[in-house]
């Protein structure tokens, strides 16, 4: 399958300390891997490899023979959590040597239920998302081929979408929730996490999903923080520092992919005219910032804002940018109210909607109208979240 070369770049953080890469299964940790780092690498080894895997359970120190005295350089393990105890091994060698790692695993949920302290803060986490804008402008992709492929790399571009998607939810539950002991559970998971993935983007009700599914508030919470520590989804915490209007308490859940989500919620690649178009559309934002905060390494945060009444704005950076997401081609006053009504906590800098219309403008109260090429250009040329 052909590479696409990555926003991410680690290699100096790499010179310094060592890294866990956390990410979704098939975002492309192991082709990232193998395509920009393993041939700087001292020694290279996955845990997806069964030979490699049963070797190092016979013998759980083996990685230190395998360095054979070597001090420097660094050192990739992938797939970490599928054999936790060679972090104790990993430990020792850190201790008594300059050798860094970088550690890959799609959940830390595994690696916590081991045992296992996350090498006591002695490494740091960095996200691996699906494919961003910055990776694919190239290609020009209309938002119709976004929604029906999703970002992963295979599905991305595969000539069979809906295929790969399938059969990635069909692994997920197979391989990624039967691991996390839910495997007696497996049917009523699945129903979850259908009902989840048709609530995406929506502010988060754990008793209405109670009701539908079956299960209790508790179990469902549970659920939801396995979909957070498998990768495949992140809470979105609302912005709660205006003083003009009383904000919500409740957070907002958001897929990691638009096409995992679509997969999973059993749903057809939407038109325009459908409540969903905006939805994914509003998914897919969310993605690319996500994103780009987190290979930026910075320490900004995103939240969303909404009040009692109902006003809200998609997204805010504080201090710096509020972005409101309209599938419109045509934005008119009504569609920005909620940023007018933020405008008036001055809480950030920026003001901007993202949208299907084809020219940039400005109103008269200065929100930026964008189009939404033309956005996620500016923002993975860190122009939108300046820093």
């Amino acid at each position: 399958m052909e590479y696409i070369r990555r926003a991410l770049d680690i290699e100096k953080q790499l010179e310094e300390s060592s890294l866990f890469l956390f990410g979704p299964r098939m975002t492309g940790k192991t082709s990232y891997i193998e395509n920009e780092l393993q041939r700087k690498a001292i020694l290279s080894i996955t845990f997806l490899d069964g030979d490699t895997l049963d070797a190092f359970r016979r013998n759980p120190v083996l990685l230190r023979s395998m360095l054979n005295g070597k001090t420097e350089g660094f050192v990739i393990v992938d797939e970490v959590q599928l054999f936790p105890p060679v972090l104790l091994d990993i430990q020792h060698i850190m201790t008594h040597s300059d050798i860094r790692f970088l550690l890959t695993g799609s959940s830390a949920r595994r690696l916590r239920k081991s045992g296992s302290n996350l090498l006591g803060g002695r490494a740091g986490i960095v996200s691996m998302h699906p494919l961003v804008w910055r990776e694919i402008r190239d290609r020009n992709p209309d938002l119709d081929s976004i929604f029906a492929s999703g970002m992963l790399p295979k599905a991305f571009m595969a000539r069979s979408h809906q295929l790969q998607l399938r059969n990635y939810v069909r692994g997920y539950l197979d391989n990624e929730i039967a691991a996390e002991g839910e495997r007696r559970n497996l049917e009523a998971f699945s129903s979850f996490l259908t009902f989840a993935a048709s609530e995406n983007t929506e502010l988060m009700n754990f008793s209405n999903v109670s009701r539908d599914i079956g299960m209790s508030a508790d179990t469902i919470k549970e659920w939801y923080q396995i979909l957070v520590d498998t990768f495949i989804g992140y809470y979105l915490r609302p912005y709660r520092k205006g003083s003009k209007r009383i904000p919500v308490n409740t957070s907002k859940f958001y897929f990691f992919d638009v096409g995992v989500a679509r997969a999973a919620a059993r749903m057809p690649v939407p038109t325009e005219t459908m409540t969903e178009y905006g939805k994914m559309f509003e998914n897919y934002i969310f993605m690319e910032l996500k994103a780009y905060i987190d290979y930026s390494m910075t320490d900004d945060e995103l939240y969303f804002w909404r009040t009692r009444e109902g006003y809200e704005v998609d997204f805010v950076i504080e201090h710096k940018v509020a972005i409101e997401v309209k599938s419109s081609k045509n934005i008119t006053g009504k569609e920005l109210k909620g940023l007018r009504t933020f405008m008036e906590e001055n809480a950030v800098t920026d003001h901007i909607i993202v949208c299907r219309e084809l020219f940039e403008r400005t109103t008269e109260d200065g929100i930026r109208i964008m189009p939404w090429k033309l956005f996620l250009d500016r923002l993975w040329n860190g122009e939108i979240i300046v820093q």
